[in-house]
């Protein structure tokens, strides 16, 4: 074990806690069993760090000593540190801690740390209370004086609890490490007075006790560590839980525990006559409506009681009465339930405590009957022969929730009669947890921002919580948390104004926000879509039960969720043709959640609502398979809108937003998101995000700007590259060679800065120095120098030098022939030096078989057009668009084509598409020996 503080503090709390307020030092009591000695003389590097690990518990009437015997290596530093000092928590209130061993073993001699008059050093310090727990624990510590590299630290000590409450009975719970956990000897051993009816019961698979008559007592022992444990699938129902541990107790059945634990939680005479108490029952029974009336004595323990746990004075078991629970203004969920209960019964509500476990659920019903099996009581209310769950540690219950079902898969209703386990089913929320509107508008275009406004509303517990973190936070922190609220519903986006409201009448917190953010539409076959689906996108429903030891294992869902989602799309404007596809309404069951959907679409709306609620905790072994296919086959109709097949070109739509203003509300929007982060100079999100958009309308200068800013708090090569194709496209070309250079200078894996810098260098008239820049990257090798080899090809050719060029790149060729890369570069220094047009033809051919894709098609279309072959060209370069519409280098080369077939104003709109979108196109093709 390497944490040596840790691994104290995990067997301390494997058995119940303990007291006194100081430890007691004495002997091993009678009935322990010693481990074997250790002989250090065998000990080598193979031997287990852990070389005794020996656990041994005796139960006696509602007593149970705990005893432990641990020997520890210090095999490395990082141990020695972790060992040398020793901590061991416990509550003084319960029973006794008492030190039996501390010694070191260094080689054959023994230090015995005790006998030099050491002694653990007590703490005062409370445990808990980071986590709203009054426990009375404290610490004994002990820095180990002498400790070295190679010792042997070894301790012994007993802890004694006592639990008057439980009338006589008891339960103790024993820790069963399994292998890839070591030691040379370990063991757990349990006893009981023989006579005793005692059941125990082990979790995990190879328990082999051995049992034995010892004076008086019945013993098993059970030899550690275990075998190495199966591994268990995914999504594990937890009563198919196997934890490391075996339990004992002395409880006959469930009813038996519910008998016991009844009188805790008996109301009668709690509430005095004239107290403060007694007047909040008379305001109670003034409700008429029993429901009502349920609710409100609910809302009153949550909101006027805090939450705090208390384990000491009895209190592990024993709740604190009604009066001190109201006097101190807070409690558990034992004094919490016993305050509720009192109030309710004062009020004529029928009502009961159940115990439940919050930890794990369903595993209850396989566990040995016993107090420790739960961890959690709450209220059962009986009202117009309805069960209500009623949580007094709970938040922001209202009377539109008081209905909704916990997921707690059994709970024992505390009776003096006894009770049963009862099981609860899981059900859909009265109202939604989360309440979810969003407005998308993308009158823009499809392929703009898109803006957006969200209203997002949580209910009870989270509402409550949330409300507490943004009281606590300060601006930057609260907009962080809105954010991050949003950005559960829509991904990473701007926003540009945010809001939050707790409403203490409906225990809701509500999120406001409004912003921007990527276009949600995609093109998929050549179609935009975007989807709408909120609902089956939302199912992870994946189980592997493919081995055969899992095959009988249901699959379990979650825990019990509901959300409502309701989604508006503006679509884009003035474009009509939008459809549906894929599942407009949705009802039944996948995977254990109840879907709900409505979906309406008028004019340029389209309005979806999309309701979840999980209903069921798991799925039988056998219904896997159906519900795999169910999931599959609403994944294969997810909601999606289609833009219609013709949609006016991203240039066109430019022109045309421009002069309809569609683009001012995105301006703005981005705007007000920048101003919204101002108070952190380090954000430039919205600088760089609004760069993007305006370079998507074809305004390089405001990109360029926006983009400078965000380079001035911080460089980096994607900013700088960015930069300089702004300035490129605008003609500047000093000041892109310039960025580029810088960007390659920060990050040499920019290869595309390289051969951009070259280019332009060549452009500008450096041919030398451009040649000189890529043959030193060139002489640098590696895969990526091809990009270099190519691009020299292309600058010999620009500058006249055919021949070289042509073997520059067959060279290049020559060593990938296959490279669909290099057959199109091939192709296009033949097309634009008009030379060997039949070989450059077929190199294109070649690229685009290999999946090259619009950039052999553009390039095979200048060959076409070389060599006469207009219509032939005007099919590649059309194809080689409807890949990629906005290039700027395709759009003239068919303007020119469409000019050269006569079609004037076809040609017109093409050559003027291209110049918006890249203004110094028309030089970049004067080097090819084209113009327009």
């Amino acid at each position: 074990m390497r944490r040596w503080p840790i691994f104290f503090a995990l067997l301390a709390s494997a058995g119940p806690a303990w007291a006194g307020d100081a430890p007691l030092y004495g002997p091993v009591p009678g009935w322990v069993v010693p481990a074997p000695a250790i002989d250090t003389n065998r000990l080598n590097d193979a031997s287990p760090q852990v070389l005794v690990f020996d656990n041994q518990q005796r139960l006696e009437g509602d007593s149970v000593t705990v005893y432990f015997d641990v020997a520890n290596r210090a095999t490395t530093t990082q141990a020695l540190n972790e060992m040398g000092t020793l901590m061991l928590p416990w509550s003084p209130d319960k029973g006794d801690l008492t030190i039996h061993r501390v010694e070191i073993l260094r080689g054959a001699e023994t230090i015995d740390v005790l006998k030099s008059g050491d002694r653990f050093t007590v703490l005062r310090r409370e445990e808990g209370m980071e986590r709203m727990m009054l426990t009375g624990q404290l610490t004994a510590t002990m820095a180990v004086k002498g400790l070295q590299l190679g010792d042997t630290l070894r301790v012994a000590f007993s802890m004694t609890t006592n639990e008057p409450v439980l009338k006589g009975h008891g339960q103790t719970v024993g820790m069963t490490p399994a292998s890839p956990f070591r030691t040379q000897f370990g063991r757990l051993r349990l006893l009981w007075p023989t006579g005793r009816k005692v059941a125990w019961k082990g979790y995990p698979d190879g328990i082999k006790p051995v049992f034995a008559k010892v004076g008086g007592d019945d013993e098993m022992t059970i030899p550690l560590p275990l075998a190495k444990q199966p591994e268990a699938p995914g999504n594990l129902p937890d009563r198919y839980a196997k934890p490391p541990i075996v339990e004992v107790s002395s409880f006959a059945d469930w009813p038996e525990v519910s008998r016991t634990l009844a009188p805790l939680y008996a109301t009668d005479g709690l509430i005095a006559p004239g107290s403060r108490l007694a007047a909040e029952v008379a305001t109670l029974k003034a409700v008429a409506d029993p429901l009502a009336r349920t609710e409100r004595a609910l809302e009153l323990v949550q909101d006027k009681i805090r939450y705090l746990a208390v384990a000491m004075d009895g209190g592990n078991l024993t709740p604190q009465t009604p009066a001190k629970t109201w006097e101190l203004r807070y409690g558990d969920c034992k004094a919490k339930t016993l305050l509720l209960l009192a109030l309710l019964h004062g009020a004529g509500i029928e009502a009961e405590a159940v115990t439940a476990s919050m930890q794990t659920r369903g595993f209850v019903a396989a566990r040995l009957p016993g107090p420790a099996a739960f961890d959690h009581v709450l209220v059962r209310a009986s009202v117009n022969g309805r069960s209500l769950w009623l949580d007094g540690t709970g938040a922001g219950a209202r009377l539109a929730d008081i209905g909704d079902v916990p997921g707690y898969g059994q709970v024992l209703p505390l009776r003096a009669a006894g009770a049963a386990l009862m099981p609860v089913a899981y059900a859909a929320d009265q109202r939604p947890r989360r309440n979810v509107a969003i407005m998308l508008d993308q009158s823009a275009g499809v392929d703009f921002p898109a803006l957006w406004r969200a209203t997002v509303t949580i209910r009870g517990a989270a509402a409550q919580g949330l409300n507490a973190a943004v009281g606590q936070a300060d601006a930057r922190q609260k907009a962080a948390l809105i954010q991050s609220v949003v950005s559960g519903e829509l991904g990473d986006v701007q926003m540009s104004s945010h809001a939050i409201a707790y409403d203490p009448d409906t225990a809701t917190a509500t999120v406001t926000a409004a912003g921007l953010g990527t276009t949600r539409w995609q093109r998929d076959d050549r179609r935009w879509r975007q989807s709408l689906d909120r609902a089956i996108g939302s199912i992870a429903f994946a189980p592997d039960r493919s081995r055969a030891a899992w095959r009988d294992i249901p699959v379990a869902t979650g825990v019990p969720d509901s959300a409502l989602i309701r989604t508006v799309v503006k679509l884009p404007a003035g474009v009509t043709g939008y459809t549906l596809e894929g599942d407009q309404t949705l009802t039944g069951t996948i995977a254990g959640r109840r879907l709900s959907r409505t979906t309406a679409m008028a004019g340029d709306t389209v309005t979806i609502e999309d309701r979840v609620d999980l209903i069921e905790p798991e799925i039988a072994p056998a219904a896997i398979a159906a519900e795999r296919a169910k999931l599959a086959a609403a994944q294969g109709r997810l909601l999606r809108i289609v833009a219609p097949a013709t949609l006016p070109s991203r240039v066109e739509t430019v022109r045309t937003g421009r002069k309809a203003g569609r683009f001012t509300p995105i301006e703005t929007a981005f705007a007000q998101a920048i101003a919204a982060a101002a108070d952190d100079p380090e954000d430039m999100s919205g600088y760089v995000s609004r760069a993007s958009f305006r370079a998507g309308i074809y305004d390089y200068a405001g990109a360029i700007a926006d983009v400078s800013k965000a380079i001035a708090t911080q460089e980096t090569a994607e900013l700088l590259g960015r930069r300089a194709w702004y300035h490129a496209a605008l003609g500047a070309r000093a000041k892109a060679i310039a960025d580029y250079a810088a960007a390659y200078g920060l990050d040499p894996s920019q290869e595309f800065a390289l051969t951009q810098q070259a280019d332009l260098m060549a452009m500008d008239g450096d041919t030398a120095g451009a040649l000189k820049l890529l043959d030193a990257r060139i002489d640098t090798g590696g895969e990526e120098r091809f990009k270099a080899i190519a691009e020299k090809a292309f600058i010999q050719r620009n500058t006249g030098d055919t021949v070289a060029a042509i073997a520059t790149i067959d060279a290049a060729v020559a060593e990938k022939p296959a490279d669909p890369y290099l057959l199109n570069m091939r192709c296009w220094v033949k097309g634009t030096g008009n030379h060997a047009l039949d070989s450059a033809l077929a190199d294109c051919t070649r690229a685009i078989e290999l999946g090259n894709g619009a950039g052999a098609l553009d390039s095979r279309s200048l060959v076409f057009f070389r060599l006469g072959r207009l219509a032939e060209a005007l099919v590649d370069v059309d194809a080689a668009l409807a890949v990629w519409p906005t290039s700027p280098g395709s759009l003239f080369l068919r303007g020119i084509i469409k000019a050269k077939m006569g079609k004037a104003a076809a040609a017109a709109i093409d050559l003027g598409d291209a110049r918006l979108i890249q203004p110094s196109i028309d030089a970049e093709f004067k080097r090819y020996g084209i113009t327009a």
